[in-house]
């Protein structure tokens, strides 16, 4: 896998990092169908006569699969790792159908990385402005570990990324930028305007060296919340809102859902767009105890609250498999001056900083693995909203790397089943039945290459959630290596 003498490196597989994205355009014509159709022989009329799509149920005609996922021969052999390099294989699916003339946008993200055998797990994600219209899992290998070539389109990586704060200016909404800044976050804050507060924060802030810009809306208007959505949707490589802004508790109803609802799904939308490009992002609402509670005279702040949750909760439904979540961190009573006519001078409160602190830890977390957090200054609770366990709910949405990383942590490897491990290598190598799979091995079965075997060994790694050591590898040449290897692997 050494690069030729005679090689000059412009770019090398070292460079490389686990969440590096490129994000590119592409516009599908007729035209290109026709060339299509002359390359695969695939004349199907619901691909180029309108009439025909009309009249089998359907609007317009249909882009092909083959012709939407064209891109990603390029997105291997130009940009993760390029040149020269060898595409081992892919597993895709449609999602919606995509139209002649429509701007579909392409986001390809390093998922995993072998660096024993040089090969990139790429995750692909193909969009029509914020819907995903496929989605493909690929691997690429590394011809050489140096090349000349550099990338097509530029990479992007995981730690260029913004926050959005709003009620920045709040007690707990500086905490939360001033622990964001120490992270390496550059910041997008919103608040009312110029204040006495904003001037604090700003101050703390420069020392901490962050990229800061600030935003004046009053998200009880309906302007306030458009200019905000306007400021989410400038904002480059955003890639998590921090909800935090709250009218006073005893604010009209109206108010609330204001703030709380309203704000947050405009964010939300606008943020999508950016977050689906990343396949990476996080929305967490600072929510309240009090929708468990039930304190007297908080019935409108923690209705909207629980709306904005549930908001979130939906908004998983569609966006947690892409790496896009929905948090909400429910404090208890917080040693501010918002709630400190409704508690007593003994209460055991939370300060500010322990607010901000989580929210770093939900920030910093798994990709892709929504969960909820109830924190008091007595105890810390997690799960799903209504918080019925002290675990993560089995039924929780989970992204592919994410579902991944969680069956591999619950798997015990002294009573891994590889019953099915036979089916994975005659599935893997295409094996006829009528193949013993006693004594099959590589160079000795048929199918069973160099190139194959690397293919296998990430089956099996993704299949049993294991992480195999270059030399695991290398010491793995049969299928009865490999049985012994999945029962005991680490």
């Amino acid at each position: 896998m050494d690069k030729p003498e005679d090689m000059t490196p412009a770019d090398r597989f070292s460079r490389f990092e686990t969440g590096d994205h490129i994000v590119f355009t592409r516009t599908f014509t007729a035209a290109d169908f026709a060339a299509f159709s002359e390359l695969s022989g695939d004349s199907n009329a619901y691909h180029h006569d309108r009439e025909y799509a009309k009249a089998h149920g359907d609007t317009e005609t249909i882009v092909p699969l083959h012709v939407t996922l064209a891109p990603l021969s390029a997105i291997a052999g130009m940009n993760f790792p390029g040149e020269p390099s060898i595409y081992l294989g892919h597993e895709a699916r449609a999602l919606h159908p995509v139209r002649y003339g429509e701007e579909v946008t392409y986001s390809a993200r390093i998922a995993a990385m072998n660096e024993s055998h040089a090969v990139l797990t790429l995750e692909v994600l193909c969009m029509v402005g914020d819907k995903p219209v496929a989605e493909a899992n690929m691997r690429v290998q590394a011809r050489y570990r140096g090349w000349q070539a550099k990338s097509q389109h530029p990479i992007r990586k995981m730690f260029d990324r913004t926050a959005l704060v709003t009620g920045a200016s709040g007690e707990i909404g500086s905490a939360i930028a001033l622990e964001l800044a120490r992270e390496g976050w550059s910041l997008l804050l919103q608040d009312r305007g110029p204040s006495d507060r904003r001037e604090k924060l700003a101050a703390a802030l420069d020392e901490s060296g962050a990229e800061v810009r600030f935003v004046a809306a009053d998200l009880g208007e309906e302007d306030g919340i458009t200019r905000l959505a306007e400021a989410v949707g400038e904002a480059q490589d955003l890639a998590l809102i921090v909800h935090c802004a709250s009218p006073p508790v005893m604010s009209p109803v109206e108010a609330h859902v204001d703030v709380a609802y309203n704000a947050l799904a405009a964010a939300y939308r606008a943020a999508l767009p950016a977050m689906l490009r990343r396949q990476d992002g996080k929305a967490i609402l600072i929510g309240s105890s009090a929708t468990e509670t039930g304190l007297d005279g908080w019935e409108a702040y923690a209705g909207a609250k629980a709306m904005a949750t549930q908001y979130l909760r939906m908004a998983n439904q569609r966006h947690a498999r892409f790496g896009v979540t929905g948090h909400t961190l429910a404090p208890g009573m917080v040693g501010t001056e918002f709630s400190q006519s409704f508690r007593g001078e003994d209460d055991d409160v939370l300060l500010p900083y322990e607010v901000a602190r989580e929210v770093v830890s939900l920030a910093e977390g798994p990709r892709g693995v929504p969960k909820d957090v109830i924190l008091t200054a007595q105890n810390r609770r997690e799960g799903a909203y209504g918080f019925a366990g002290q675990r993560e709910r089995e039924d929780t949405p989970m992204s592919r790397d994410a579902a991944a990383s969680h069956a591999a942590s619950n798997a015990e490897p002294a009573t891994r089943d590889v019953a099915g491990l036979g089916q994975l290598v005659r599935r893997q190598l295409g094996l006829a039945p009528s193949i013993p799979l006693e004594g099959a091995g590589l160079g000795t079965t048929p199918g069973w290459d160099s190139l194959a075997h690397i293919e296998l060994i990430l089956a099996v790694e993704q299949a049993y959630g294991l992480h195999l050591t270059s030399k695991q590898i290398d010491a793995t040449q049969t299928f009865g290596e490999l049985q012994q290897l999945v029962a005991g692997g680490e």
